[in-house]
């Protein structure tokens, strides 16, 4: 199994970007643009990650403003066609824990906002917007 890599977002983005646009499509609430993604990798803030030119993640650092512990989220990740298989970007965490590791991240995160069970929310009249699972990686 081949590893993941980081990639320059400029050579990237004619297959990333129409991913990203996917998963806006399917993920109305979900508020950015895929040029916000490109304009995040440019200024630094968030880095490409690839595999076999067809499947990619967008990775960011991001701290708590009152534990001011960090975790390297998981922000966007797709797959192309050709690359759908059973290995999806999760079958690479050990990968990303490496990564959050060698940026001092105490934890691993991602977001999303499929429909899970809120049946008690949903009764209140909300509705699921985004959820977030964590892995704790220990003191960092």
């Amino acid at each position: 199994m081949s590893e993941p890599v980081f990639s320059d977002i400029r050579i990237e983005w004619d297959w990333v970007k129409p991913q990203i646009e996917q998963i806006l499509s399917e993920q109305p609430e979900l508020t950015y643009r895929p040029e916000d993604v490109y304009a995040s990798c440019i200024n630094g803030s968030a880095k490409l990650v690839t595999l076999d030119k067809n499947k990619f993640a967008v990775i960011e650092v991001i701290t708590d403003p009152f534990t001011y512990k960090k975790s390297l989220n998981i922000w966007v990740a797709g797959v192309t066609e050709d690359g759908k298989s059973g290995n999806t970007v999760l079958s690479y965490t050990g990968f990303f824990e490496k990564v959050a590791r060698e940026l001092d991240c105490s934890y691993l995160e991602c977001s999303t906002s499929k429909v899970s069970l809120g049946r008690l929310y949903s009764s209140v009249g909300m509705s699921l917007k985004l959820q977030t699972y964590v892995k704790d990686l220990g003191e960092a």
